[in-house]
């Protein structure tokens, strides 16, 4: 087999120069199943001898063609195509070696694919930083991984390596950046990027050697200077005094610039992240979040003027949410901010005042609607009764209006449902059937959720049944129309209802914030540069 020769590589990982392989047939126990009978060795070893690896490699791949799974020819493979200068061919076969063999070929694997993944490195080296700090860190750590099994030495010596190549890359970049902040014509987001940039190459650093002193003191130095730049510009950011004009579907009323306050506030708190101990960025930092609830609860409040302005209850539902959004915001930074407090009341007040308005003309338009709308419109005003009430829980009547709504939708989905589990008079094709009942069983499942009982359950199982029987016809019907010459898919006739039951809208739900990342301004969560 091609296991490689640890000493040439470790010699080739020191010159640069073209790797050597030696072939050789000592490779057994390594725990995997019963392999074909390897190929000839010898033949394979003289051509990389001669510097062919690359038909070493080719020979391997046909003899792989016939038996794929083969972990020790997928292994000798990726050797042989490192040999070829092939790399990424390398690393698919020794991906796959990994995978199929056993513990013992694992380790080899390891060792092999850090060898590759430095040279791909080292390869794009001149072109591209990203590619090659990236794989020089991959290739870490395989070697890494291949050392928590075994102290191999040739192992150490190249994690050792690649460890002092990529320890001097990084070193090298963050202080090429830290020069280039200190360049006059900078503007402030400029000379935070290059300092972001010093900051995170040194951080790696220190990570992969610990006790360098020059990556320990460069991160130190680094992480000041940042911190003290985003605190510059993020309270110049918080102390703005622009007013933005308002658009011509808002209330006319100029209103603070809260999104450039917001991403000052982001500045100072990754400031703080990076000099928590600094009293003066803490001071900065709470004076712009009180300034950013400030303006946030101002924005909420010239929505609420503009709700006024609006004849749909939909659009005025979607802006005071909008409101509500900017006052949890708003106290999201300052827990105790009575104004945005007081807004937040008034905003819940007006919300469920528009939400009752809303289920009482839903549920009497109900009366004079057929059995689908009834549904429909009574869900709909069930909805907003429900909400109403969980912003105003001591109003008594909206329970009351939602008690006599649900009996109102219990009836109808009843009925609904008794309605669509009939046969109809006349023909009815199969997929006009399918959905009659699909709707008759969705029309059961809301009433059982709705009022739990026996007997809608047992109604409900017996629709099922029924469904899943004219299910299975239409696949039948299906699989012998696509069996015939020219055979087409059954399609509904033109002209047919497609009665799809009661269409169960859910009460519309304010967005949720996701989980935040390790940084809050956009300037620190910029692409990394490598």
């Amino acid at each position: 087999m091609i296991p490689t020769c640890s000493a040439s590589l470790r010699h080739t990982l020191a010159r640069g120069a073209a790797a050597l392989f030696l072939i050789v047939a000592a490779f057994r126990g390594l725990g995997a199943a019963p392999f074909a009978p390897p190929p000839d060795i010898a033949p394979l070893q003289q051509l990389v001898d001669q510097g062919k690896a690359g038909e070493a490699a080719d020979r391997l791949a046909a003899l792989l063609e016939k038996d794929p799974d083969n972990a020790r020819l997928l292994y000798d493979h990726g050797v042989a195509a490192y040999a070829a200068g092939r790399f990424d061919d390398a690393l698919l076969s020794l991906d796959r070696a990994e995978n199929l063999g056993g513990a013992q070929l694992a380790v080899k694997v390891r060792f092999q694919k850090g060898n590759a993944e430095f040279r791909l490195g080292s390869a794009a080296r001149g072109a591209n930083l990203d590619e090659t700090l990236t794989r020089w860190k991959e290739s870490l750590h395989h070697y890494a991984d291949a050392l928590k099994v075994s102290e191999d030495a040739p192992t150490r010596r190249n994690f050792e390596f690649v460890r002092r190549q990529l320890l001097d890359l990084l070193l090298a970049d963050a202080k090429r950046n830290m020069e280039a902040s200190k360049d006059a014509a900078n503007s402030p987001l400029q000379k935070i990027e290059k300092l972001r940039n010093a900051f995170e190459k040194f951080s790696d650093a220190k990570e992969i050697a610990p006790s360098d002193p020059e990556a320990g003191a460069g991160e130190a130095e680094s992480r000041d200077q940042l911190a003290n730049a985003l605190a510059r510009e993020g309270t110049k950011k918080t102390q703005t005094t622009r007013l933005v004009p308002p658009k011509p579907t808002e209330a006319p009323i100029p209103r603070p610039d809260y999104k450039e306050i917001e991403e000052g506030v982001a500045m100072l708190e990754d400031a703080t992240q990076l000099k928590p101990k600094d009293d003066a960025i803490k001071e900065a930092l709470e004076e712009g979040r009180r300034r950013l609830a400030d303006a946030l609860t101002f924005h909420a409040r010239t929505l609420m003027l503009q709700e006024q302005q609006m004849p749909w209850p939909n659009e005025k539902l979607a802006v005071l949410r909008m409101a509500r959004e900017q006052v949890e915001k708003a106290l999201d930074k300052i827990p105790d901010h009575v104004p945005a407090k007081e807004t937040l009341e008034a905003i819940n007040q007006r919300l469920a005042e528009v939400m009752e308005e809303r289920g009482d003309e839903l549920s009497q338009q109900s009366d004079q609607a057929n059995l689908e709308q009834q549904a429909q419109w009574l869900g709909q005003s069930l909805d907003f009764y429900q909400q109403a009430g969980d912003l105003k829980p001591k109003e008594s009547r909206l329970p009351k209006k939602a008690a006599a709504t649900q009996k109102k939708l219990e009836k109808a989905l009843s009925q609904l449902a008794e309605r669509l589990s009939k046969d109809p008079q006349g023909k009815e094709s199969l997929e006009s059937k399918a959905a009659r009942l699909e709707g008759a069983e969705q029309a059961l499942d809301e009433l059982q959720g709705l009022n739990p009982s026996k007997e809608t359950a047992e109604k409900a199982e017996e629709v099922g049944k029924k469904l899943d029987g004219v299910r299975q016809q239409l696949s039948e019907q299906a699989q012998k129309a696509s069996q015939q010459p020219g055979g087409k898919q059954p399609q509904m006739a033109a002209g047919e209802p497609q009665n799809q039951g009661p269409p169960i809208d859910a009460p519309p739900r304010i967005n949720t914030p996701g989980v935040k990342g390790r940084w809050s301004s956009k300037e620190m969560m910029k692409k990394q540069d490598y």
